[in-house]
This record gives C-alpha cells, sequence and structure tokens, in this order.
C-alpha cells in the first residue's frame, strides 16, 4: 500500500526508495517476475488482483535516477559473496548498506545468475540493460565483483573474509560440503 500511494501521488523515486527496503532490485520485478501473487491476491474477493508488476514496471520507467541508499558507518569486516545471481547480489547490496566491505566472487563472466541466462525467455530481453544498471548500484555502494573467479581456500586465506555468504544459485542439487548440516548454514532454495 505504501509505494501504491506514493504511485499516486507522482512521486516514483519515493516509491522505487520504498520497494528498495524490501527488494534491491525493483526492476527485475518489473521486467521478468511471473507475478504469481496475482493469482493468490485478495482483492479477488472484490474484484480484481492488483497489477504488482505493472505497478513496479511504471514506478522504476518513471523514478529517474534513483541515488542507493546511504552507507552506515564502516564496521570493519569483509564479506565474500560467492555467486553473482539474484541472492548473492542482494546480499552484497544489503551488506554494503550495513557497512561492510563485500566482494562478489562469480564464476562467470557476467552476473545475473539465472535471470541473466536460460530462466528469462528472449523476449525480455531488457534484461541486460537492467544487469548493466545493477553493476552500476553496486558499484557506486562500493561492492567490489571479480568475473571468472571461484572463491577458493587460497582466496579464503589471502583475504581473510569474516563471513562467507554462498549464493551459488537455484539448482536443485547442493553438493554436500563440511559443515552444511549447521545451524547457521539456511538454503535459499
Amino acid at each position: 500500500p505504501g509505494y501504491v500511494a506514493l504511485l499516486k501521488a507522482g512521486r516514483y523515486d519515493d516509491a522505487v526508495r520504498l520497494i528498495r527496503k524490501d527488494n534491491p532490485f525493483p526492476t527485475v520485478c518489473a521486467l521478468i517476475c511471473e507475478h504469481p501473487c496475482e493469482a493468490r491476491c485478495r482483492r479477488t474477493l472484490m474484484d480484481s488482483p492488483v497489477n504488482i508488476r505493472g505497478l513496479k514496471r511504471f514506478a522504476v520507467d518513471n523514478c529517474g535516477d534513483v541515488p542507493v541508499p546511504e552507507k552506515m558507518d564502516d564496521t570493519g569486516k569483509k564479506i565474500a559473496v560467492i555467486g553473482g545471481g539474484p541472492s548473492g547480489l542482494s546480499a552484497a547490496y544489503y551488506l554494503s548498506i550495513m557497512g561492510h566491505k563485500v566482494t562478489v566472487f562469480e564464476k562467470e563472466d557476467r552476473l545475473g545468475g539465472m535471470y541473466g541466462t536460460a530462466a528469462v525467455p528472449p523476449w525480455k530481453g531488457e534484461i541486460s540493460s537492467f544487469v548493466v544498471w545493477q553493476k552500476t548500484q553496486l558499484e557506486k555502494l562500493g561492492v567490489e565483483v571479480r568475473y571468472q573467479t571461484e572463491l577458493t581456500k587460497a582466496i579464503v586465506e589471502e583475504e581473510k573474509p569474516d563471513t562467507v555468504v554462498v549464493a551459488t544459485g537455484s539448482h536443485p542439487f547442493v553438493p554436500p560440503f563440511p559443515g552444511k548440516d549447521q545451524e547457521f548454514v539456511v538454503s535459499a532454495v
């Protein structure tokens, strides 16, 4: 309701700022989301579902250049994020805003993960310009991205991150690794 009211008031940049509190990359929802929430929208009890994807599209198409949020004070913590897909980039975005120094390790030569490749149908070609925009937003926050780099034991020993976020994709099979059953390991799938 908050960003819908902001859109109605013509405050498109504020609507995008509000959307970003829960979704750092509203353009993804605006361009490629299959909008499954609309099928379960309570508004259908009265008339028709709220066009969430359309509203986000209207916001991002009309907002202009909305600066990234101001970063909190530097914590001195270094975070390594494995994977430059939606989960990894979301983690990098929020962790950077929280004041951490974040490095994303992406084994491919581009960001985007599944929505940068097979998960996005060809007619949604606008997504490539979004990935460029997203990279720019992360750069403004000071996030470093290392392409064609897998995080190895040698890199961990050299970099000495305080935390490692594993965001390797939504593959149905996740290979076993030591410590996988620890309480702090959470599957996003």
